[in-house]
């Protein structure tokens, strides 16, 4: 029984390992800064690292396997914008998909 569950977990990891190749690219490093980079609330999740709250129901956010938050970004300027605009924000990122955990770590002490 054992090794069958050990078996679903690791199928279960590659296929969410596959999920972020397929949406962020192949061997996409998790770009959250560190694991208080993103909290959970009532509302969505808050990204410390962009200043940015993702709301429920936003179709960027990705149910997926394991403990940690996996973080795609792209850039906020874009082909379609004016020069001056794209200039603006060249240097900024938006998030792209935010993979979230069934069971996230947290960071609070054990009571």
């Amino acid at each position: 029984m054992k090794l069958i569950i050990s078996a679903a977990l690791t199928l279960a990891a590659a296929q969410a390992e596959s999920r972020i190749d397929a949406l962020c690219g192949p061997g996409h490093v998790n770009e959250a800064v560190s694991l208080e980079d993103i909290d959970a609330n009532p509302d969505g999740y808050y990204i410390r690292s962009l200043k940015t709250q993702i709301r429920h129901g936003d179709p960027r956010i990705v149910q997926a396997v394991g403990d940690v938050f996996h973080l795609c970004t792209r850039p906020a300027a874009t082909p379609e914008m004016d020069s001056t605009l794209a200039n603006l924000l060249i240097n900024e990122r938006e998030v792209k998909y935010l993979f979230v955990p069934l069971c996230p770590k947290t960071n609070e002490p054990n009571s």
